[in-house]
């Protein structure tokens, strides 16, 4: 599942129309464009703060945002003609055709009691391999891990296998949550729990412990020194053209990239 081959370049879409400049709200649509994207979980912010932001400059482009996780999401898209998705997961060996457009972080959490501040990637390896049960083990307290994990068809899980498992199993015991806010809603609640999620679903229920002793941010994730990284993409069975060529060129553009940068790492520095 490694994509450490993967040669990431910025697509140069040549067709971008749109400026920087606000339309009036006044301004005729009366040729108004639905464009049709799906999202994964941990790209749901990304997508919203994208889309909202596109319409605000292109007022006659409107967007049908649906979700689902990364299986999904490429059946669906195999229906339809165009159609194009957000996601932090994208196999090196995938037909599909795909453009970068930032970085995603995926952070480790717990509960905010939990004492332990830190896990080295071999740490968590075993905890997901269900080989270390207990927190105290770590320099925790004396209380059995909850691991939770995503569905085998995540996104997320995909990344995180390849960043941390590699052929290794994730325990048979863990928990399964649906969602990235599922994850971030268990481990809030579970003084012993422990799962990973995108850092776009970071929030004060949960803390987001150290890997390798190195924090998580998005200016680590950026500055490619936080171990745990996923690119973001624009996915989709062909290279887009009109419309859709136009809005993720602006995604790559400085302007996009601002936007990117609000909860995941850009490409470059807006």
């Amino acid at each position: 599942m490694g994509r450490a081959g993967r040669t990431l370049v910025i697509v140069a879409f040549t067709l971008v129309s749109c400026s920087s400049q606000v339309v009036p709200a006044s301004t005729p649509t009366t040729d108004a464009i639905t464009l049709r994207l799906y999202t994964s979980s941990a790209t749901i912010p990304l997508t919203n703060d994208l889309t909202r932001s596109y319409t605000h400059i292109q007022p006659s482009i409107s967007f049908d945002i649906s979700n689902g996780n990364y299986e999904q999401v490429v059946d669906l898209i195999t229906d339809e003609n165009p159609a194009y998705f957000v996601t932090n997961h994208l196999p090196i060996e995938s037909p599909l055709w795909g453009a970068p457009i930032g970085q995603d972080g995926i952070a480790i959490v717990t509960h905010p009691d939990n004492p332990v501040v830190n896990l080295t990637t071999e740490q968590i390896r075993r905890i997901y391999q269900g080989r270390i049960v207990n927190w105290q083990d770590v320099g925790g307290l004396d209380l059995p891990i909850t691991v939770i994990s995503r569905e085998q068809e995540a996104g997320t899980r995909a990344e995180f296998e390849r960043l941390v498992m590699g052929e290794r199993r994730t325990t048979q015991s863990a928990e399964i949550a649906p969602s990235s806010e599922a994850v971030v809603v268990s481990a809030g609640r579970d003084p012993s729990a422990i799962g990973y999620v995108s850092m776009s679903y970071l929030d004060a229920s949960v803390r987001a412990i150290n890997v390798d002793d190195i924090e998580p941010t998005l200016e680590n994730v950026y500055m490619n020194t936080y171990p745990l990284r996923a690119t973001l993409f624009f996915a989709g069975l062909n290279e887009p053209q009109n419309e859709y060529r136009a809005f993720i060129a602006w995604v790559q553009s400085l302007e996009g990239q601002a936007v990117v940068a609000r909860k995941y790492a850009p490409l470059s520095k807006p």
